[in-house]
């Protein structure tokens, strides 16, 4: 069960009183909703959680917080009857009402979440995604419910304008249906407003056709001889390491700690997914991370980072 409470926050203003807010509380994880009230911490009861009678105003904002607490809890009624398991943040979304509806304001806290787990290859991409459906629509704002069959059709023929790739333009619109799925599953928009799926958008991948390298094409990275330190002396180390070791991704290998080394294997988690795994270490690969060992690198990454190769 969730629980809703009226709370006095910590966090002092710059006269000296502190916030009134709604803890949202859902399997020991909190959300805050400010009330635009701030009080000293002298007039609040906290076993009751009520403004103290000393306060000048303690009626009206008694009344107030017994008001929003009473919404606060119909929301939560309303949200657990419609679904079984709800989170403190649909809650909040629901309390705070149109504001958090809005499309990229729930894309944004995406992305912070993104960011805080240091997955910076998918913030990145989905950055620009986000930024390319805002761009569509002059910079404004939208609600999910006005994503519509119609508005999406648009924006795909807006980017096929473009000449943009189909792989390219279904990965624009796959954001949008992350975040819409999201969003459904928190229960900030409901899935009658969906605009994905049988007779509405359908996202389908086109097959690609991958041309590999040959073996003799391969020995020839190997044997170029480039200048020692130079960026692309550096470049071709990382495609090589990326290919001694199964394909890594160029972000797992820039990521390399000599740490992740150990008993002649290497042991890493994959950015993307959080995946673990090790492999054994090829005697090419321990040939060029030797020639790194000892450079005393930042936070002990194997490779030098980008901005420090001389080019």
């Amino acid at each position: 069960m969730a629980s809703v409470k009226i709370v006095l926050r910590k966090k002092q203003n710059k006269d000296g009183k502190y916030p009134l807010a709604l803890r949202i509380t859902k399997d020991r994880k909190s959300s805050f909703v400010h009330l635009g009230h701030h009080i000293q911490n002298t007039f609040w009861d906290k076993d009751k959680g009520r403004v103290k009678k000393s306060h000048p105003n303690s009626v009206r904002l008694n009344n107030f917080l017994t008001k929003k607490l009473t919404e606060a809890e119909d929301n939560l009624l309303d949200l657990e009857v419609q679904k079984n398991d709800v989170s403190s943040g649909a809650i909040k979304s629901k309390f705070k009402g149109s504001k958090d509806t809005s499309f990229f304001v729930w894309a944004d806290a995406n992305l912070d979440n993104l960011k805080k787990q240091g997955k910076y290859n998918r913030y990145s991409s989905d950055k620009n995604r986000v930024n390319a459906f805002k761009t569509y629509l002059d910079g404004g704002d939208i609600s999910f419910k006005q994503i519509t069959l119609s508005l999406l059709n648009n924006y795909r023929v807006y980017l096929k304008a473009k000449n943009l790739s189909t792989q390219t333009i279904v990965n624009y619109l796959t954001i949008i249906q992350t975040l819409f799925n999201q969003a459904i599953k928190n229960g900030v928009v409901d899935s009658k407003y969906y605009p994905f799926g049988r007779d509405k958008i359908v996202l389908k991948a086109p097959r690609s056709m991958k041309i590999g390298l040959s073996p003799d094409d391969v020995k020839a990275i190997e044997a170029l001889e480039l200048p020692q330190d130079s960026y692309i002396h550096h470049a071709r180390n990382v495609w090589l390491i990326s290919f001694y070791f199964a394909g890594m991704r160029v972000s797992d290998v820039l990521r390399l700690k000599w740490s992740d080394f150990q008993n002649d294997r290497l042991y890493y988690s994959m950015g993307k997914n959080d995946k673990g795994g090790s492999l054994k270490l090829p005697e090419k690969a321990i040939k060029i991370i030797s020639q790194y060992k000892g450079q005393n690198n930042a936070h002990d990454f194997v490779f030098p980072t980008y901005q420090t190769w001389p080019i």
